[in-house]
């Protein structure tokens, strides 16, 4: 049953993520059409920066335009053939990447550095984008040619603090927080009070193989939200393996990985904060003492009369258990048993008054003779 319900849920947490329901800005919707006022009705997406993108196709070609929350256009492009390159972009290319395997180009009218052409070859196992204006010079800051290695490539963005070195800054840091925060929540909370493995993995195989997923997509919807605490409650109902702890403890690794991946850094940090004080509380056993547990039984007794009084059945129960009985829900009778719900709590010094007033009692003699 456990194992049905993890496919329902993680199917549904990858379908609603794919298929959540996009709202554009009117500013956003607004400045293609006067931009683009031929064109088609697109397609809208978020990338992981947060800009929209509008997906279109005219006369077959395929177009990309990019805009900022704000409505501002920041860029276009479209695919297009190594033969439709400028003839010094062919030849610039040919000179310095002939050795390199090419792999396709685009065309890219830019708000800020206007039009320009990436190509993007691969070099082993990396894929690597060069840029060059339309007289065939490159843009691309410390591109690695054959004049200019790898590494150096790599030294040259983290001096100038590229773009592409804050994202990669940002990625180390949601992947390490992740990883702290799932450690603190699943080992050192969950695993060291309740000792249960399966739960564990459980708890580690919903966070870190949702992370990738929340990492790469830019949009979850309340729908998605209402979705997994509805799918929860219906776990909760229909499963006898799920208990109330452990679904809190599974909604609360998804939360984390829901946290880490699409909050800022203040926002993540502070909310799983709270995710990580309330299981630390709210699940430890010395701060409800006071609390009642509940337990089915099934009492012996023989007497028939007595099989229905609450009264004789919750002080014989408080005496035998050494327990503090709230209540008793008397649930089937049977010949010589009654199955009943008992709601209890273990309350230290009664067990130690019973015990004593047991002690006091004289033993009952019994006859020399039978």
């Amino acid at each position: 049953m456990k194992n049905l319900v993890v496919q329902i849920l993680l199917a549904t947490i990858l379908s609603f993520i794919s298929f959540a329901d996009l709202v554009i800005p009117e500013n956003v919707a607004n400045t293609f059409r006067q931009k683009y006022p031929n064109a088609p009705e697109p397609t809208w997406e978020i990338d992981t920066n947060g800009s929209y993108e509008a997906n279109y196709r005219i006369d077959g070609i395929k177009y990309r335009a990019d805009f900022t929350k704000e409505g501002i256009w920041t860029e276009t492009e479209n695919n297009i053939d190594f033969n439709e390159l400028p003839p010094d972009v062919r030849s610039e290319y040919l000179l310095k990447y002939s050795i390199e395997d090419f792999r396709d180009a685009e065309a890219v009218d830019s708000a800020s550095q206007g039009i320009f052409y990436e190509i993007e070859i691969v070099r082993g196992t990396s894929k690597i984008d060069v840029m060059f204006d339309e007289k065939g010079q490159i843009i691309t800051p410390g591109v690695p040619t054959s004049e200019n290695g790898f590494f150096q490539f790599w030294m040259d963005q983290a001096a100038n603090d590229t773009p592409l070195i804050r994202q990669g800054w940002s990625l180390v840091y949601k992947v390490i927080f992740n990883l702290i925060t799932i450690y603190l929540f699943a080992y050192v909370i969950y695993y060291r009070r309740h000792h249960d493995h399966k739960m564990l993995f459980l708890l580690l195989a919903f966070n870190l193989f949702l992370f990738p997923i929340f990492l790469s997509s830019s949009l979850v919807t309340a729908g998605f939200g209402f979705t997994i605490f509805a799918l929860l409650a219906l776990v909760r109902l229909r499963s006898e393996a799920f208990d109330k702890a452990e679904i809190a403890y599974l909604l609360g690794a998804i939360s984390l990985t829901f946290v880490n991946t699409m909050m800022p850094a203040v926002a993540d940090g502070f909310s799983a904060a709270i995710i990580l004080l309330t299981a630390l509380f709210a699940d430890r056993p010395s701060v409800w003492r006071d609390s009642f547990q509940k337990i089915e039984v099934d009492y012996k007794i023989s007497d028939k009369g007595l099989m229905l009084d609450q009264s004789y059945l919750r002080e014989k129960l408080a005496q035998e258990y050494q327990v503090d009985v709230r209540e008793i829900t008397i649930n089937r009778v049977f010949k010589n048993e009654v199955r009943l719900t008992l709601m209890y709590r273990d309350v230290p010094e009664l067990r130690e008054t019973i015990q004593s007033e047991v002690k006091e009692k004289p033993p009952k003699k019994e006859p020399f003779f039978y």
